[in-house]
């Protein structure tokens, strides 16, 4: 492939892996129909697709979040199953003692967002 190629715009069909209705997609260069297929369901604004874009979104945040709060891999998959486990409605929510003032809570609420809480409590004493 030459960089010609790359230069010619193109307008191909791709169609929503929801509702099956077909967008027009500007590309630049070889594009596969399953990419064609994901612009369109990306750009598609059927209930279902409105949806998955939510949902890829909310995945995105919360990695960043689990990543930055939690730093052993260990932990990260503990997290990610405690969440898949709440999303599945097997649990209603998570308590999980990270160290001896630190506890973490994991829940969704009634419209459906997750919550991760993460508490530090201080104990101050003076026994003289």
């Amino acid at each position: 492939m030459s960089a010609v190629d790359y230069d010619k715009e193109e307008k191909q069909i791709g169609k929503c892996a929801f509702c099956g209705q077909t967008k027009w997609i500007q590309t630049i260069g070889e594009v596969s129909q399953a990419e064609l297929d994901a612009m369109a369901t990306e750009q598609c604004l059927c209930a279902e697709a409105q949806s998955e874009k939510r949902r890829k979104a909310r995945e995105k945040k919360v990695m960043e979040y689990v990543k930055k709060k939690f730093v052993t891999d260990k932990m990260i998959d503990y997290i990610l199953t405690s969440i898949k486990l709440l999303e599945d409605g097997n649990i209603e929510e998570f308590f999980i003692k990270l160290d001896k003032d630190k506890v973490c809570k994991i829940w969704l609420d009634s419209d459906y967002y997750l919550h991760i809480r993460i508490k530090k409590t201080e104990d101050d004493e003076l026994k003289a």
